[in-house]
């Protein structure tokens, strides 16, 4: 499948996960079909933050990785901003939305 469509595919299911919770780079590939990386390298080519919000995307254990726009300090204030704790830099599990979940039985 075309790159262009799956980082528009990654896009819109990105906008699905509300404020306040986070998905990570593992089951957004799982469910779009392609490695974790495509997905990290996605998330640096979005030109749109504040319709995109990738600040939403963590590691599969809730770490925080890269965040294009000022790093992972910038994407633990938004995320703190949105009411997600960050605990030594790292989400707890109970933020994280069941976005598979969610679009086999919504």
């Amino acid at each position: 499948m075309d790159k262009e469509l799956l980082r528009e595919i990654t896009y819109t299911l990105l906008q699905l996960v509300p404020p306040g919770r986070v998905v990570s780079y593992k089951e957004l590939a799982e469910i779009v079909g392609v490695h974790p990386r495509v997905i990290a390298r996605f998330m640096a080519l979005n030109d749109k933050p504040l319709i995109i919000p990738c600040h939403r995307v963590v590691g599969s254990r809730g770490e925080l990785r890269g965040y294009s726009r000022g790093g992972p300090r910038v994407k633990e204030k938004l995320l703190k901003l949105e009411g997600v704790e960050v605990v030594d830099g790292r989400v707890p599990e109970k933020y994280f939305y069941p976005l598979k979940n969610m679009l086999l039985d919504p």
